[in-house]
């Protein structure tokens, strides 16, 4: 049987070998609608308004991240059998698929993270990813769906699993660096990805309890390849994904959102065009997965065109000018002195009243914060969420400790703290 090919721009060839048990389940799920939706949802939301070329969809990132995880498990050797290659493989599949349209505003509006509904979705009996996953056993879904909770859900012996699939270096955050930096052009967005996978190992720590733990760690060898990694997602986040334009546009959103669901809870009339599921969460409806599902960007963009037309200068003005790229203006605050936040605050809704506006919507702050690597803490209760590296002599030890770049990438948390304003508020700046 002719294995099922996907040409890819990060890793070449995706394959699917059709005539193992394992690759034909995973191709049925990539069929399933659920999965199929990604394909209308974009990686990098607002991101294509800075980098024309970010117009990559989630769906292709789940691919990149399904064929990363099967290369870790050929490199760690860890002698799974089916089930579990199936269930960590799955995991890494279907790991977006509780992602909404332009995910970090809705997740801000909602409350609603999205994995949550990720494990929502696996464990829908009606939903086809379910049926998919319950003709292989009736106990895969949920063990699929844990991998979106808690750790503590794992069996320690099998942490390494989780690890693949969430951790440091896991195959989410590896696929996502190189794709994004290639759709992005950002050139600082690579790493030597060959060295990182021929290097991987597990490793073993005795528990307070005596209880063995397994965990995803890397060879010293290549530990400079790990730095290359952890430096460009350090300045992935810097220049594209904390970008003051991506930012002020998920801002932007939130607010479009916001004041849509309180017209609607005010009792104003919504327009048949628009998505009754989208309104429904917008009115603060916790939405099944089936409804959930419906959701994809285009929902949102048909939303934003009939918005910018509304009779509401709130939603006019925000929706127009996320339609035709005519955002808000950024000042950079200094977090540091919170009497002049105060105070700028203060200023900025001032003259919002100044020129007719509801400083609900025309002053917005953005926060924002991202540590490019979180070194070895024994007082933290995930303590084994660093890097592990294993030296010459077979002992184990957090990356930090062997390496001054990640050791300063560990202390060097980037914080963020914007004013967004329309541009009549500019002279705040």
């Amino acid at each position: 049987m002719r294995p099922k090919l996907f040409r890819d721009p990060i890793h070449n060839i995706i394959a699917f070998d059709l005539s193992d048990g394992v690759e034909q389940v995973l191709f049925e799920l990539i069929c399933t609608r659920e999965f199929q939706r990604l394909r209308r949802i974009r990686q990098l939301g607002f991101a294509n308004l800075v980098y024309h070329g970010a117009e990559h969809s989630r769906f292709s990132h789940s691919l990149g991240v399904t064929h990363i995880a099967r290369r870790m498990l050929g490199s760690l050797s860890l002698g799974l059998g089916d089930d579990e290659r199936l269930e960590v493989l799955a995991a890494a599949l279907l790991h977006d698929l509780g992602h909404g349209p332009f995910s970090h505003a809705i997740e801000k509006v909602t409350g609603i993270a999205h994995e949550n509904y990720s494990a929502q979705i696996v464990l829908d009996e009606s939903g086809e990813v379910f049926q998919c996953l319950a003709r292989v056993s009736d106990t895969l879904p949920g063990r699929v769906a844990r991998y979106f909770g808690s750790r503590e859900a794992f069996p320690r012996e099998r942490q390494v699993l989780r690890d693949i699939v969430s951790s440091q270096l896991d195959a989410d955050r590896q696929d996502y660096i190189l794709r994004d930096g290639l759709a992005t052009g950002v050139k600082i967005g690579q790493y030597d990805f060959e060295r990182i996978q021929a290097m991987l190992t597990t490793y073993e720590r005795r528990e307070e309890d005596g209880q063995l733990t397994t965990r995803l760690a890397v060879s010293y060898r290549a530990r400079e390849a790990v730095e290359d990694y952890l430096i460009a997602r350090f300045h992935m986040f810097k220049q594209v994904y904390l970008h003051k334009t991506v930012r002020v546009s998920e801002k932007m959103l939130e607010a479009v959102l916001l004041r849509a669901g309180q017209l609607q809870n005010q009792g104003a009339p919504a327009d048949p065009a628009i998505s009754a599921i989208l309104m429904r969460m917008l009115g603060g409806e916790r939405l099944s997965s089936a409804d959930f599902l419906q959701l994809d960007d285009t929902d949102i963009w048909a939303a934003l065109k009939i918005w910018s037309r509304h009779d509401d200068p709130v939603l006019h003005r925000l929706s127009d000018g996320l339609l035709n790229r005519r955002l808000y203006k950024t000042i950079d605050l200094d977090q540091n002195d919170p009497v002049l936040v105060a105070r700028t605050l203060d200023h900025a809704s001032e003259l919002a009243h100044q020129h007719g506006l509801d400083p609900t919507y025309a002053v917005l702050v953005d926060r924002a914060k991202d540590t490019p690597y979180t070194p070895y803490d024994p007082t933290h209760p995930n303590a084994s969420a660093h890097i592990p590296i294993v030296e010459r002599d077979g002992s184990v030890v957090p990356i930090e400790l062997g390496s001054d770049i990640i050791h300063l990438l560990g202390r060097d948390t980037y914080n963020m703290l914007r004013l967004c304003v329309p541009a009549e508020l500019r002279v705040l700046a």
